[in-house]
């Protein structure tokens, strides 16, 4: 025999299921919202903005947090923003809950915080940094990482390498010797292994501007690549120069190059440096020796030498002999007074034709680090004989669908120099921003510079400029592209403003979601229960056959078999059909029943006999 479940039963395990289904839903919603993870690591690390939501950011101003070296220290940068009732404290943990940063503001009413500390990995694996900010009304909040890096955390590795130049001049087309008019074309590639951005400073001969520079990878993911072109008319030799490094003082490379440009009716020199034949490092000694060759059609008048750490700038160069005679071939260079750096030779060789010829080589990189004390560095500075403006986002190669985006840049300057903040310049679509920037300061060399629209920009290409000087008189100035894409779904804000509260726009659906959801699953089983009560009136009769006679307590004496079939005829009497006044001959006609009433009749009279009998 089968168990059966009351139906009563069965109906109260579909509400509750209906109901566990039901409540579930948001999840779901929330998990499709945000891209269909769960892992909130993943968007802790996305480039985020300080704002009321963010009211505290971790950022990695220099290096690419995911890379970090074992055993070099770098600095970590904190935003803290309270802007109603001002920032009380902040405090910074490692992964294993030490403070690596605490300060505290009490007596003060600062709303708006920026400290720069150092960090120094001592092992390779994944790092957790937390960290609280806690505002005057003792309200708590946590502190996110930021980056623009496509990165899950921070991690640290036994080593990390510097970026590397791909390409030569060498492979100049058509070669680094031209004629005017002739059109003059390199492409300059790097790339860094660890996926880290190459930030780069190109510089050419001060006042020529006929080499163009066009930047088809911007170095973000380890990749730069530049296409130099152009031609000129005025003949002369010309220097161009490279910087690339990752964020890393020691990881700075350069590459330097001359292009000659002989008139028509002269050719230039050509001067090739023999020695030295590689780059080298001078910790102790104080001469090295440089030797040439040199091809020409004319002959060659004198010699000129100097010595520079940007070549491409000759208002830096340092002379070392402005007149040498034509007939040497090498030249012992003192290096005693010139001070630590990374320098180059530059070799003049002047002809004897009006106007003069003039033809120019470059060194190999000459690295002059004397033993010395000095005070402890940070190893994510690197040092450029210029003013540069690196690690700037969003960049090119940046996907960006938000229309408020945050634009950043970091401004240094060059050794032992400070910023002038007042040449700082800001342009956004030619439009000067400079009154609108923040510019968090690291150090007196060191700035960072972020601005944030006050309205959404438009979709499109947008163009970032920014200029400044350092107090040394050097200037430098960028520019760069960023593309808003346009997405039909996508409003013009991000967020609701609700009683003047700004609410992001996913948390707003997130939240309507499941209040509607909820208010479904509250319905919907209250919907179910009246249809299955309406269904559980319903007579089971089947509705095929004629209803039942009705009961009454008046039971007719039937004792004849023409009475029962009187009382037959009357129960069960066949309606009138509504036919049309013509005579319809019935499809079968059915048989009368006096025959079997008549047998019934005698069974009940055999019956009543018996139990006559037995009484």
């Amino acid at each position: 025999m089968k168990l059966r479940i009351a139906p009563i039963q069965k109906r109260q395990r579909s509400i509750l299921l209906t109901f566990l289904l039901l409540l579930t839903l948001p999840v779901f919603v929330f998990s499709l919202l945000e891209s269909k993870s769960f892992d909130i690591r993943n968007r802790a690390f996305e480039d985020i903005e300080i704002s009321e939501i963010n009211p505290c950011i971790i950022t990695f101003p220099n290096v690419n947090p995911y890379s970090l070296e074992v055993n070099k220290t770098v600095r970590i940068q904190v935003d803290g923003l309270s802007q109603e009732y001002g920032v009380k404290s902040v405090n910074i943990s490692d992964s294993t809950g030490n403070s690596i940063f605490s300060k505290s503001y009490e007596g003060t009413t600062t709303k708006r915080i920026t400290e720069s500390f150092p960090y120094t990995p001592l092992v390779a694996k994944a790092y957790n940094l937390t960290g609280t900010l806690v505002d005057i009304t003792e309200k708590t909040y946590g502190c996110v990482i930021s980056s623009p890096y496509d990165i899950q955390g921070v991690k640290a590795i036994i080593a990390n390498s510097k970026p590397e130049f791909k390409t030569t001049p060498k492979s100049s087309t058509p070669s680094q010797s031209i004629q005017t008019g002739i059109t003059y074309e390199y492409t300059l590639e790097a790339e860094d292994i660890d996926g880290d951005t190459i930030n780069y400073s190109y510089s050419f001969t001060i006042g020529q501007d006929w080499l163009k520079a066009v930047v088809i990878d911007d170095g973000s993911g380890g990749k730069l690549t530049i296409k130099f072109r152009g031609s000129t008319n005025t003949a002369g030799s010309y220097l161009g120069n490279v910087f690339i490094h990752d964020g890393y003082s020691k990881h700075l490379s350069s590459q330097s190059w001359v292009i000659s440009v002989s008139p028509k009716e002269n050719d230039n020199p050509v001067v090739t440096i023999i020695e030295p034949e590689k780059a080298l490092t001078i910790t102790d000694q104080n001469i090295i020796k440089v030797s040439w060759d040199t091809l020409d059609s004319n002959k060659i008048a004198k010699y000129e030498m100097y010595i520079s750490q940007n070549p491409a700038n000759e208002l830096a160069w340092i002379v070392i002999d402005k007149d040498i005679s034509s007939s040497r071939t090498s030249y012992d260079v003192d290096l005693t007074d010139i001070p630590d750096g990374a320098y180059r030779i530059i070799l003049k060789a002047v002809d004897d034709q009006e106007p003069a010829g003039v033809g120019m080589a470059i060194s190999e990189e000459i690295l002059i680090s004397r033993i010395k004390e000095e005070e402890e560095k940070p190893d994510d500075k690197p040092v450029l004989p210029q003013p540069q403006i690196i690690n700037v986002s969003p960049t090119s190669s940046d996907s960006i669908s938000n229309t408020t985006p945050t634009v950043k840049a970091s401004l240094i300057s060059t050794e032992n120099t400070t910023i002038d903040e007042s040449s700082i310049i800001t342009k956004l679509d030619n439009k000067d921003l400079t009154k609108e920037i923040v510019i968090n300061k690291i150090s007196e060399s060191e700035h960072t510079m972020i601005y944030i629209p006050s309205s959404s920009l438009s979709t499109g290409l947008h163009k970032v400029y920014i200029f400044f000087k350092d107090s040394n008189g050097s200037q430098v100035e960028k520019e760069w592209t960023f593309t808003i894409k346009g997405d039909e779904q996508q409003e013009d804000t991000d967020s609701f403003n609700l009683f003047g509260l700004d609410i992001p726009k996913r948390t707003a659906y997130i939240i309507g979601g499941g209040i509607a959801l909820i208010a479904l699953a509250i319905v919907i089983p209250l919907v179910i229960m009246a249809i299955w009560k309406d269904k559980s009136t319903e007579s089971s009769t089947n509705t095929a056959l004629p209803q039942s006679i009705p009961m009454t307590e008046d039971i007719p004496d039937i004792t004849t078999p023409t009475e029962i079939q009187t009382l037959t005829k009357e129960v069960f009497q066949a309606p009138e059909p509504d036919l049309p006044n013509e005579q319809i001959t019935p499809m079968f006609q059915a048989p009368e029943p006096t025959e079997d009433l008549s047998s019934l009749y005698e069974q009940i009279k055999d019956l009543e006999e018996e139990d006559k009998k037995e009484s």
